[in-house]
């Protein structure tokens, strides 16, 4: 009895032993369990805080972009005028250069044109001084006779040369 009395005593000790530790694990789950939701919490806190901070950044980059955007359209349509205009210009100079090249021609030609004119009248006034010298009458209408005009229009293409015609 004795032995079992021992025994029973040693199981007890043995029970609130097992007794104590079981309840120092429990403690520890539990407090384990605090920390765990603690840090849930936490982490569920910063996650929205990231997500929030992270809506924020995007919403700003999403504006920049936008006015990036706007911006980028308002110089294309600048360029885009400022270079019809320089075509315009370049154009419209191309244009004033070309007129002023035959404005030029033109004052060169007439000019040209002047000097054959004068050339003709006197050319004109030779054959018909020496049409009135020949003849000795002032008809000049003997069979054959050419006028002083039909004579110059005849002779006109043989005595004008390239270089009479050409504008300088």
């Amino acid at each position: 009895m004795d032995d079992l009395a021992s025994e029973k005593e040693t199981l007890l000790e043995k029970l609130a032993s097992l007794e104590c530790q079981f309840e120092s694990v429990r403690e520890d789950s539990l407090a384990r369990g605090r920390d765990i939701e603690e840090l849930k919490a936490k982490s569920a806190a910063e996650l929205a805080k990231a997500k929030s901070d992270a809506e924020a950044i995007m919403s700003s980059y999403r504006a920049d972009a936008e006015a990036a955007n706007v911006r980028a359209k308002e110089i294309s349509s600048a360029v885009e005028v400022k270079l019809s205009r320089a075509l315009d210009h370049a154009r419209r100079q191309s244009r004033r250069t070309t007129l002023e090249e035959v404005h030029v021609r033109d004052f060169d030609l007439s000019a040209d044109i002047e000097k054959e004119k004068i050339l003709e009248e006197e050319d004109a006034a030779l054959l018909f001084d020496k049409d009135d010298s020949d003849s000795g009458s002032e008809s000049g209408g003997a069979e054959g006779e050419v006028s002083g005009d039909e004579a110059f229009k005849d002779a006109a293409p043989e005595d004008a040369t390239a270089e009479d015609v050409t504008p300088e």
